[in-house]
């Protein structure tokens, strides 16, 4: 049986990071006089200076690490710092360098992990997956934990960048063709489903389809979009893999990755590879586009960058990159006219 674990804290709010030291108190009380160590990214402390400033003097011993490059082998340095240097816990401040670095290394050290993240572009946010740089330079997930706390302060994430935020949105978007995918693999190749991880997934990109807010530069529309990553990251570790968000969808996107330096963020291609995989698998995509325009979001390819070949050679190497997933691209005969017609497509209507 699959044992997995939950939160023990989660605030979304302004000023979340005020609150560290009552969390603390309430959830983690061992903690309460602990020594952490905190990991950044460059200037993030000085451009945060105000809420860096409340953060720290909540927390009574401390150490700053500055990550440069969220590479496995930096990972378990930190991990071998953190295990010797006597820490009794990880904060992450930052994105997806400082927290997938940083909840690497407290798993691999066993300690609490705390993430206070400063964008919401994807679900790696409250996910078991760190991914990290490995060999070749390349990007590769490997198991980690979910955080112990998440703090989201809405003062913070409001002034992320625009494009990070429509990341958010679009690798949630991505649930809806990974779950489609996720029952396919159940009942044709043997795979194990599981309900409860299904329900929170299937909750979480639902919550953003059908919702009146419409938008993510509001306080309301950042609590939203950071409580379906929040679901999003808890299905997959109730799961115990990446089944419920991951499918043809993020096949595609790690194909790009690995064919390209296109600098894109992933939820953008993981977006742009939702539509893809939708008319893959025969279901209407129309919804989507109309509910990623509300959002003012582009996902033409062209526009983005992604040239026909490069779209065209991604999806015919997508099952390549993880050979155990079976997805919709098992079952379809792949080839260069029907990724070709799907790139049309795509720069007709989005």
């Amino acid at each position: 049986m699959h044992n997995f674990a939950l939160p023990l804290f989660l605030q979304v709010k302004r000023n979340a990071v005020g609150h560290l030291q009552e969390n603390l108190h309430l959830y983690l009380p061992e903690l309460e006089h602990g020594r952490f160590l905190v990991l950044t990214t460059a200037g993030l402390l000085q451009t945060l200076a105000p809420k860096v400033k409340i953060l720290l003097a909540q927390i009574p011993a401390y150490q700053v690490e500055t990550v440069a490059t969220s590479s496995f082998d930096f990972a378990v340095q930190v991990a071998k710092q953190v295990s010797m240097g006597g820490f009794n816990a990880v904060l992450g401040l930052g994105g997806g360098t400082a927290l997938d670095t940083a909840k690497y290394a407290a798993y691999v050290a066993g300690v609490p992990y705390i993430a206070i993240p400063t964008t919401l572009s994807n679900d790696g946010v409250c996910s078991p997956v760190s991914v990290l740089f490995a060999e070749g330079g390349r990007k590769h997930s490997f198991t980690s934990k979910i955080p112990d706390g998440l703090l989201i302060d809405t003062d913070i994430i409001l002034k992320a960048p625009r494009v990070l935020m429509e990341a958010g949105v679009g690798d949630i978007l991505s649930n809806y063709t990974a779950l489609f995918d996720w029952r396919l693999a159940c009942r044709e190749h043997g795979e194990r489903p599981n309900d409860f991880a299904y329900l929170l997934s299937a909750q979480a990109v639902n919550a953003l389809l059908h919702s009146r807010v419409q938008t993510f530069e509001s306080i309301e529309g950042v609590k939203m979009l950071a409580e379906s990553l929040v679901l999003g990251g808890l299905s997959m570790s109730i799961a115990g893999n990446s089944r419920p968000c991951s499918g043809s969808d993020h096949l595609f996107c790690h194909a790009l990755d690995e064919l390209y330096d296109h600098h894109l963020p992933h939820g953008i291609v993981v977006a742009i590879g939702t539509i893809g995989a939708c008319i893959l698998q025969g279901r209407p995509y129309q919804p989507l586009l109309a509910f990623l325009r509300a959002y003012g979001i582009d996902i033409n390819p062209e526009h983005r960058g992604i040239t026909r070949e490069m779209f065209v050679k991604a999806w015919l190497y997508a099952p390549e990159v993880r050979k155990e997933r079976y997805t919709i691209l098992n079952k379809c005969q792949l080839t260069e006219a029907k990724f070709n017609q799907i790139y049309d497509v795509m720069l007709r209507e989005c």
